[in-house]
């Protein structure tokens, strides 16, 4: 078995999440839920109606956001507050996000009849990166590798 030990630099960061983990190897990915966000438009996501089942509701939407997600973001990051509160106000902005998981979101909002509605902000694209190290990442701009060991 051959240890070997590396440094890696990222460059111009936006986000990251480190664990305490050890590390087989890296990942780089330029297509990744985690960085939907970067590439996609920016949705606003409205609904007007009325649930009796808004915990249902809840979960449909849980379901659907870890399929889209792969699990990589948490459930309540594109979400306006409390679902069960904004569910209960019968109207108004529910979640803000890239266009994929938004549409996602609306799927569920229409097959339980809360009549959804979709407006796309202007939004900037960049082309980014993200390192994935065990259950940890980065998103950069760039990164380089240098071998220490």
């Amino acid at each position: 078995m051959i240890i070997q030990k590396w440094e890696v630099e990222f460059k111009q960061v936006r986000d990251y999440k480190i664990t305490l983990d050890f590390i087989e190897d890296i990942e780089l990915e330029t297509n990744h839920p985690l960085l939907l966000e970067y590439l996609e438009p920016t949705n606003e996501l409205y609904f007007k109606g009325v649930s009796n089942e808004v915990f249902k509701v809840i979960g449909e939407l849980l379901i659907e956001h870890q399929k889209v997600t792969d699990k990589w973001i948490e459930f309540q990051h594109f979400m306006n507050g409390s679902l069960d509160w904004l569910l209960n106000q019968q109207q108004g902005l529910l979640a803000k996000g890239p266009e994929t998981i938004i549409k996602t979101y609306k799927e569920v909002l229409e097959r339980n009849h809360l009549n959804p509605n979709i407006i796309q902000l202007e939004s900037d694209h960049e082309e980014l990166k993200v390192a994935i190290l065990g259950k940890s990442f980065v998103i950069c701009k760039e990164l380089g590798f240098k071998k220490i060991l």
